[in-house]
């Protein structure tokens, strides 16, 4: 192995350590991975990893609050108030039909828009899980601060540290968020939905390049669409959050314990927020967007009906792995503690097919990773794209060195 190769080895590792990052495999004396590392990730199958759906810890919701109503009702007011804020500001939104489909889609379109990062969220979920993330993209990596009531995507101060070229597009899957429900919820009737409106996406603005990212199912999705797109070409890369193709399958076996489970309604909004941090999530500023999105304001109930989408489960993840590799472009595999690789995926690893990162030592880190630790994720992602569309800046800027890619010839 070259000086230059282990100096740049060296440089990963120290970012992945201010991070809070760790690689799958550590690496030895030589910087060459220890095979032997990669199996040292706990399997934990029945805790419903592959759809978002962990171990069900119950909270014992109750109308009875011991006396802290007003307490409760301001909660909930600050809580909804915030996040119509970042739904209704943040992001330009909008409903439009594809074929008498009916879906709520989510732009966030930089000054000098020369990448698109297209989104899709899992099963169970809808758009609001990236948001977070995508004002950590927006910002920049180096910005710390979350949503505050001044954000608006129509006032932008230009003195700021926004990223100018990464837009981003998200939308809810049929059936979940404000998009309608459909009959048919196969593998192959999600690609053609995200097919359709990454098409519209790109009619609307004059993209160099796209990259696509997707947690739980909507990497299942997306890892299917990048094989099939007409013009693969223009998608750069593949980005999947915390999804690997047996653990998700294994996870369907428990798929109709945990729905009896989830409670079907809420009496508070803050409680329904209480409930996924205690079942799902980890980061209570995420929480409070993602969470109202996931229900109906009125009545407190969910408005995706899993129960409903039974009939296509096994379809859901059907070849992801092999999806995934065989994707000609730039691939990044982000995922928490709770996954360990499948034997496609380990031999991919090995021949250096995609990059990996694990978030391994952090107990409060779960499946939704980008809900939990949006920074560090968005973090992860900048650099990968940038790496992607100027690996010589990058390398000059982050690594501290500028690579020759050959030599003149016939000089």
């Amino acid at each position: 192995m070259s000086d230059l190769h282990k100096a740049f080895l060296r440089k990963i590792r120290e970012k992945e350590a201010t991070l809070g990052l760790g690689l799958l495999a550590d690496e030895g004396t030589n910087g060459i991975p220890k095979e032997a590392n990669i199996f040292s990730l706990k399997d934990h199958t029945e805790e419903n990893i592959g759809l978002g759906l962990h171990r069900n810890r119950r909270l014992g919701i109750s109308n009875n609050n011991n006396g802290n109503n007003c307490k409760g009702k301001a909660e909930d007011i600050e809580i909804i108030s915030r996040y119509k804020e970042v739904k209704e500001s943040f992001f330009e939104h909008e409903i439009i039909y594809k074929n008498n489909r009916q879906f709520k889609i989510y732009q966030r379109i930089a000054k000098n828009p020369k990448v698109l990062l297209f989104c899709h969220h899992g099963a169970g979920s809808s758009s609001m899980t990236f948001a977070q993330l995508a004002q950590y993209i927006t910002k920049g990596k180096n910005d710390k601060n979350h949503f505050n009531s001044s954000t608006n995507a129509n006032n932008k101060d230009e003195n700021n540290d926004e990223d100018d070229t990464i837009s981003l597009f998200l939308f809810d899957m049929r059936g979940h968020g404000d998009s309608l429900p459909q009959i048919d919820y196969s593998l192959i009737s999600l690609v053609l939905d995200a097919r359709e409106l990454l098409e519209e996406a790109l009619v609307r603005n004059n993209f160099q390049s796209v990259f696509l990212l997707g947690h739980s199912l909507g990497g299942a999705v997306l890892a299917k669409l990048a094989r099939s797109f007409p013009n693969a070409d223009f998608i750069k890369g593949l980005v999947l959050l915390d999804i690997v193709e047996e653990t998700a399958v294994t996870s369907l076996n428990n798929m109709p314990k945990f729905l009896d489970r989830i409670p079907p309604s809420f009496p508070s909004i803050s409680m329904a927020v209480d409930w996924h941090l205690q079942s799902l999530l980890h980061n209570k500023d995420s929480a409070k967007i993602s969470v109202p999105d996931l229900l109906h304001l009125d009545s407190l109930t969910w408005k995706a009906d899993l129960k409903s989408t039974a009939p296509f489960w096994q379809t859901w993840f059907l070849n992801l792995s092999q999806n995934f590799l065989d994707f000609s472009g730039a691939k990044l595999l982000i995922l928490s503690t709770h996954e360990t690789l499948d034997k496609p995926l380990m031999i991919g690893q090995m021949q250096g097919k995609y990059q990996l990162v694990v978030f391994g030592h952090k107990s409060d880190v779960g499946h939704f990773v980008h809900e939990d630790v949006p920074q560090q994720v968005a973090t992860c992602i900048i650099d990968y794209i940038r790496k992607t569309v100027e690996p010589e800046k990058f390398m000059a800027q982050e690594m501290g060195f500028v690579p020759k890619w050959g030599g003149n010839i016939n000089q």
